[in-house]
């Protein structure tokens, strides 16, 4: 089955995800980072001070998505997306209007706990667990909605902190999103009662089993494989270093003398590929499975860490934000498909919350390594090298472990 005729049976749930997706952006990263600057002159905050800030309440997140989302795999997905829909809603503004620093900590593990974990569960645990053929299609296209969002919010986001300030840009964005999601939410998840009993009805055949596993994990066989933390080291890799260069963006890019213009098209470069780069790959995962994708992902990675070490020209922020899309592109449908095609998904979204635990710890640890490192003087071409060794020795690993693989194993 090709895109188009994909999208013409299932627009409705897969645009469903990409909401989701998109709405997510209200926690990443890079949309928290984007106001970085004037949150850290207000509160008095270096780079190293935010990133613990940022840390704290993203370590805290991490722990709470362990057991809240798996929630997804008992509670009606309607009742629990409205839940989250709120969540992200409330976050933002408890940003938008906190007095002190331990305040914003509040939101922003709000933000961190509904966006940047949950949101992401909804989206990838609803599009794993409802399709199984096209899954790759699925993830894909849903993950787009993060990529626009990355495309288009830096630039409305920088001209709207011109305009009314931080804190009034949070309160517009914030009653943008109410409006927005109280419309497309019950639209988009019209017929999805008939969609979920076909599904427990497929998962309770046993002849039906998972594509390539035969079988339906548990969370505690996943946590005895020794593949899942091979494969873990090296997805983990993104979120870290990807998470360093997002939160820290403003001051890498005055260290390298580029321009905060240069930044908004350095961002629209990343979203075109990464778009571009997860629809290919999510339709050849349908055809050759994704785990030979994992090692694939890793080569732009490591090139954007060379490039980023090798010069200061102009023309390198493209170049590095490019390669860092192309390896993104990769990643996200790849890590949607790998957790269901290797362990099922009766238990995908326990699954899915202890890795999505890991990403936000990660994720949670970076700005503030980054933060401290840069603050005592270290270069960011200096830290790109030591993050390429991590990169190079986590690849090796997983082709030295997969280089006979064989989908088909028992939990062990």
């Amino acid at each position: 089955m090709n895109y188009l005729r994909f999208l013409r049976d299932n627009w409705r749930f897969v645009g469903f995800g990409f909401v989701m997706s998109l709405s997510s952006s209200f926690g990443q990263t890079f949309f928290i980072a984007l106001s970085g600057g004037r949150i850290r002159a207000e509160f008095g905050l270096s780079n190293g001070e935010f990133g613990d800030w940022f840390a704290i309440a993203t370590i805290a997140s991490a722990a709470t998505l362990i057991w809240l989302g798996r929630l997804i795999d008992r509670v009606d997905l309607r009742w629990y997306t409205a839940a989250v829909c709120g969540g992200i809603l409330v976050a933002m503004l408890v940003i938008a209007a906190a007095p002190t620093v331990a305040v914003l900590a509040v939101g922003i593990y709000l933000a961190r706990l509904a966006g940047q974990g949950l949101l992401v569960q909804i989206s990838t645990t609803s599009m794993g667990r409802y399709f199984d053929a096209d899954r790759g299609k699925a993830v894909s296209v849903a993950a787009m909605g993060q990529s626009f969002g990355e495309a288009i919010l830096p630039a409305i986001v920088v001209v709207l902190i011109v305009q009314v300030g931080w804190r009034g840009t949070w309160f517009a964005t914030a009653a943008t999103v109410a409006v927005a999601l109280a419309i497309l939410v019950p639209w988009l998840m019209r017929g999805y009662g008939a969609r979920h009993r076909a599904y427990l009805d497929r998962i309770g055949q046993p002849s039906v089993q998972s594509r390539g596993t035969g079988a339906h994990w548990t969370r505690g066989e996943v946590l005895r494989d020794r593949r899942f933390y091979v494969l873990a080291a090296a997805l983990l890799s993104f979120s870290f270093i990807g998470t360093g260069l997002f939160f820290h963006q403003i001051a890498i890019f005055d260290a390298k003398g580029w321009t905060p213009e240069l930044l908004a098209s350095a961002f629209v470069v990343f979203a075109i590929l990464k778009v571009v780069t997860s629809l290919a790959v999510g339709s050849l995962i349908d055809r050759v499975g994704s785990v030979v994708m994992v090692p694939v992902m890793m080569a732009p990675l490591a090139a954007t860490l060379v490039a980023i070490a090798i010069s200061d020209a102009a023309i390198i922020s493209l170049i590095y934000f490019g390669l860092l899309g192309l390896g993104v592109g990769v990643l996200m449908p790849t890590q949607g498909a790998l957790w269901p095609e290797l362990y099922g998904t009766a238990h995908l979204g326990s699954i899915r919350a202890m890795i999505g635990a890991l990403i936000a710890f990660t994720s949670a640890i970076a700005p503030s390594i980054f933060g401290r490192l840069l603050d005592v003087g270290v270069t960011i071409e200096t830290i790109s090298l030591y993050c390429l060794v991590y990169v190079v020795a986590s690849t090796a690993l997983v082709i030295w472990t997969f280089r006979d693989h064989a989908l088909g194993l028992a939990p062990r």
